[in-house]
């Protein structure tokens, strides 16, 4: 019966039918609808923790078996990360927050430093004239930072609380949640069902494996480079890289930038201010070119440098920081789509052989050779 509903042709349709199936596509497309506005702006924060569960399922799993426990092990599991990220941005924010209002008090120092290292290019007077401008910006700008955040705080708190429950929604439900999706899949999609999961899930280990090393080591550099020249806020500074990074050829700068200056300015070392700069420049260029999508190629399996290069350059210039996510997860879809249309690859159907057998035989007509299996007649 099922066979013979399949293979009506669209003249049988009846009516009533049409106005049911016309019905079913508009109310499909308004749940999709609403539940696009509904996940619009967290949706990002779902993917982290679905991945991010994914990655910590081999120390949830280690913890439960010695602790027989799932939920326990999960939220053991979960405060390896939020205990350290909390520290860490409580540390940042002290430390920038005590640096900054030293720096309001010692205002006038600080230009009249400038001036007096400047002073020998540019006239006095316009310096001082300039810097007073440029700090009143930086204080403007400060104040609208600080609002635009206040203002997206209940937006970052709820992706926050969202992402931790999605890592452990995964982490202790993971056995239903795949029962659940492979119930509800026909047996017809399982080759894209398959390549999907391949795809999408391999690229989105790959470009999160790949940026948190990357910044990882970014950091660390940076740190080095603190150390070395006596830059103060080293930690702190390091911290902001990380940070910052996601940016790609972007965030960096907010940090190489201000420290170059400080120490040719302030400090009177032209030579460790250029070698900063270049440094960062340096790791910069690096990183966003060559060491995150290598990393992520080799994470990923699926896919090569160049098309990782793709997915995380231009998803993060298209979609913002969320790209990092966005833009590889859009490159698997798309490739599993293509892999499940044109299906297994084979050689000897293959346009590739078609074309390599008439070079082969090209080669040998100039050669004056037989092709093989040719028959040559030798009678006279």
């Amino acid at each position: 019966m099922v066979q013979g509903d399949e293979q009506k042709r669209l003249g049988d349709v009846t009516v009533g039918e049409a106005k049911r199936a016309a019905i079913y596509a508009a109310a499909t497309a308004l749940a999709l609808l609403l539940f696009m506005r509904l996940l619009g702006e967290i949706l990002v924060a779902l993917l982290l923790g679905v991945v991010a569960g994914a990655y910590l399922l081999p120390v949830q799993e280690w913890l439960e078996r010695r602790l027989r426990e799932r939920a326990g092990s999960a939220l053991i599991t979960i405060a390896l990360i939020l205990v350290p990220l909390a520290v860490t941005v409580g540390y940042g924010w002290h430390e920038m927050s005590g640096y900054s209002t030293a720096v309001e008090e010692r205002r006038e120092q600080i230009i009249e430093g400038i001036s007096r290292s400047l002073s020998e290019y540019v006239a006095v007077e316009n310096t001082r004239a300039a810097l007073q401008t440029a700090f009143s910006e930086a204080v403007v700008r400060s104040g609208e930072a600080i609002a635009e955040v206040r203002k997206r705080s209940a937006l970052l708190l709820v992706s926050a609380i969202l992402f931790f429950f999605t890592l452990f929604y995964v982490l202790t439900q993971r056995i239903r949640l795949a029962a659940y999706i492979k119930l509800r899949v026909p047996g017809d999609f399982l080759p894209f069902y398959e390549r999907l999961g391949e795809n999408v899930g391999g690229a989105l280990r790959g470009a999160l494996f790949a940026v948190m090393v990357d910044q990882t080591l970014k950091a660390i550099l940076i740190l080095v480079l603190n150390l070395s020249f006596g830059v103060p806020l080293a930690v702190v500074l390091a911290l902001v890289v990380f940070l910052v990074g996601f940016f790609p050829l972007l965030g960096e700068w907010t940090v190489y930038v201000p420290v170059g200056i400080y120490l040719l300015v302030f400090r009177d070392e032209p030579r460790a201010a250029a070698a900063y700069l270049l440094v960062g420049v340096a790791i910069t260029a690096c990183s966003t070119l060559v060491v995150r999508p290598k990393l992520a190629a080799r994470a990923a399996q699926h896919f090569n440098y160049y098309w990782m290069l793709v997915g995380l350059v231009a998803g993060v210039y298209a979609f913002g920081i969320p790209g990092i996510v966005l833009g590889p997860a859009i490159l698997g879809f798309a490739k599993a789509i293509t892999d499940t249309l044109v299906g297994e690859v084979k050689y000897e159907t293959s346009l590739l052989k078609e074309e390599r057998t008439q070079q082969a035989e090209g080669a040998r007509e100039e050669s004056g050779e037989a092709a093989p299996g040719a028959t040559v007649n030798t009678r006279g």
